[in-house]
């Protein structure tokens, strides 16, 4: 009998252990590379180029802000040829430079620096842009809240546009009636902290205000009305 190949059958018991070690290494190493892509899949995919190298991870965009961008106010100013552009340039006549627009620029600043002076009862500001029967009206308004024991909350998010609707002009008075359109948080709650008037909601307010030129040369706002 030929003798029994013992080498051969060394080997081979050698390499079955060898393949059996081996595919349990590279099966727990799959393993774990599937639970981090589970877990990870935007950073790994992220990183990953056409050719299979994957790069070092980066940070996500910052959130856009585009759309966010508050739009300028529009400024209506009348045709000059039109009745109301001619009744301007009368007033532009009696009050030294004056400019229409520029005139609606300043309505537009008085009227936000006003409405947040009565949302806070900020009578000292109210005094600087109200004629003294508006503020003494306004004041009557501020009184009662305070004797309820009310509190306004005022969010001016935009004035949209500015428009004149009258100009009156005789004997040196000028008065200008002007429409302001805007959005605002407006409401006023009891004690309790029930809304009794307004709402949480943005609200497009529109608005009439009339100004009238003092001696002083400032002009005082002299009526306010719901349009």
């Amino acid at each position: 009998m030929a003798e029994f190949p013992w080498d051969i059958v060394f080997w081979a018991v050698l390499a079955v252990v060898a393949g059996s070690a081996l595919f349990f290494v590279l099966g727990r190493r799959v393993g774990a590379q599937a639970l981090r892509q589970e877990h990870i899949p935007a950073v790994r995919g992220a990183g990953l180029q056409k050719g299979g190298v994957a790069d070092a991870p980066k940070p996500p965009p910052l959130p856009s802000r585009a759309g966010t961008e508050q739009k300028a106010t529009e400024y209506g100013v009348p045709a000059a040829d039109s009745s109301l552009g001619q009744a301007l340039a009368r007033v532009g006549m009696v009050v030294n430079g004056f400019s229409a627009e520029y005139f609606l620029k300043n309505a537009e600043d008085a009227f936000a620096r006003t409405i947040k002076a009565f949302a806070c009862a900020d009578r000292d500001m109210l005094g600087k842009t109200l004629s003294p029967a508006v503020l003494d009206a306004f004041g009557k308004i501020l009184d009662e809240r305070e004797r309820r024991q009310e509190q306004v909350y005022l969010e001016l998010r935009r004035i949209e546009r500015l428009d004149y609707v009258s100009a009156f002009v005789e004997g040196g008075v000028c008065r200008l009636e002007v429409r302001i359109v805007s959005w605002q948080i407006s409401n006023c709650r009891d004690e309790q902290g029930t809304i009794i008037e307004g709402t949480e909601a943005l609200t497009e307010f529109r608005d009439r205000w009339t100004f009238e030129h003092e001696v002083n040369g400032q002009w005082k706002v002299v009526a306010t009305d719901a349009d």
